[in-house]
């Protein structure tokens, strides 16, 4: 386990960057369980380190058969202290996630209504109910917004929230939202539609602004190690926004012997481990799909002229189009699989827990490189904690920066 010090603290429009943060916390005294934060150091207000060492001192000689059942009993933990939070801080959460809703969809109405009057003509434009095209794009977002969050899985906690539970929470932030409708000149007859669309939004898990909390290590019957992440955004209402992501979960066998797993920010990681930029790769496909549709018009273009019938030139065309694509992605993806991951994967598999730990601190110092080396802000940086954890010696400390002098402080334990 690997993780710097960077830290981005917002206030406002202005963000600072320190290199202070514990990212990497031992989370049982009994069995080697550990765990990563990303994104938010805190929740709702409360600093996750404090919350972690509370879970410790308060259920840390706890054992569990399996590493899923240790992040079951964090939820739990945070359940039973109601979420360290106030009813005031939980209705401040609530109100900023249905704030950043608003706004994420008022911005997309808005920009297709300028998108479509900027298209007209001037006198198309004066002959066009203004009310009525924004009343319409609204409720096309908010309806389309609706399928998309209907299509997530449900947060755990909220399988039996309904849209009475919700009015009845929310009533007043409603009528508020409504206001602000009303103040950018946006339909303020769709309340229910507004309803209906965050309810499925605060249901899904489609989008999280909180923090993803890695769980590392071994059950009490384990063999081998796990990871399971879970992404945790707040509580309102006396119930926690969270899901277990048993997609990116991972676990060591006899088959699968090894495996790297970054989070947070990723791409100078994924680089070094697919040999070419993710952003890169991107805009390979986007030119070469270009590429295809202008050699599809051209094609089209010659067939028409020669008099090909319309249904013989789409079924050419579609097919070869499609055929191109499938191949393009299956024999890049094959041998970045074959000359780049597998190649490294094998080496971690046959690497000694001191290489590992270099490795993890090596891709860290490298992300912080190319972030001091770059324009963009240096988001990773400072000290680089690395931890092992191991089914025999446990939650080993390999580097950690420190906060005080141990020598001064014989009788303190450091448990961070």
């Amino acid at each position: 386990m690997a993780a710097d010090s960077a830290v981005t603290v917002t206030n406002g429009c202005k963000t600072k960057i320190y290199n202070t943060a514990t990212k990497i916390f031992r989370m049982s005294l009994e069995n080697p369980v550990g765990v990563m934060i990303f994104s938010s150091s805190e929740f709702i207000g409360t600093p996750w380190d404090v919350i972690f060492k509370l879970y410790r001192d308060t259920r840390g000689k706890q054992s569990f058969n399996k590493l899923e059942e240790y992040a079951k009993n964090f939820v739990d933990f945070l359940s039973a202290e109601n979420y360290f939070s106030s009813v005031k801080s939980q209705k401040d959460y609530f109100i900023s996630e249905l704030s950043n809703f608003y706004y994420t969809i008022r911005d997309e109405v808005l920009n297709e209504y300028q998108s479509k009057m900027e298209s007209m003509t001037e006198n198309e434009a004066s002959e066009i109910d203004s009310d009525q095209m924004l009343h319409t794009i609204l409720e096309d977002q908010l309806k389309a917004a609706l399928e998309l969050y209907s299509e997530k899985e449900i947060n755990p906690e909220f399988e039996d929230y309904t849209i009475e539970n919700l009015r009845s929470y929310g009533n007043e932030s409603f009528k508020e939202l409504l206001e602000l409708c009303e103040e950018d000149n946006m339909p303020t007859d769709m309340r229910q539609q507004w309803e209906e669309c965050f309810l499925a939004y605060i249901r899904s898990n489609h989008y999280y602004r909180g923090s993803g909390i890695v769980f590392v290590g071994y059950g009490s019957k384990d063999i081998y190690p796990s990871l399971l992440p879970i992404y945790i955004s707040g509580a309102f209402d006396h119930r926690l926004r969270y899901h277990f992501d048993f997609d990116s979960a991972e676990s060591v066998t006899t088959d699968d012997r090894a495996f790297i797993c970054p989070f947070a920010q990723t791409d100078v990681m994924m680089t070094l481990m697919k040999g070419i930029a993710p952003e890169l790769f991107d805009v390979v496909e986007s030119q070469l799909a270009e590429s295809i549709q202008k050699v599809k018009d051209d094609v089209v273009e010659q067939l028409t002229k020669a008099n090909v019938s319309q249904d013989i030139i789409d079924s050419v065309v579609e097919s070869t189009q499609d055929k191109i694509k499938e191949e393009f992605q299956e024999k890049v993806i094959d041998y970045i699989q074959e000359e780049y991951i597998d190649g490294i994967i094998d080496a971690v598999d046959s690497f000694s827990i001191d290489d590992m730990a270099n490795m993890g601190e090596s891709l860290i110092s490298v992300t912080n490189l190319q972030r001091h080396i770059s324009s963009s802000d240096e988001s990773v940086g400072g000290p680089i904690d690395v931890a092992v954890v191991t089914r025999s010696e446990g939650f080993i400390w390999i580097k950690h920066k420190d906060w005080f002098r141990q020598d001064l402080n014989p009788n303190t334990k450091f448990f961070e």
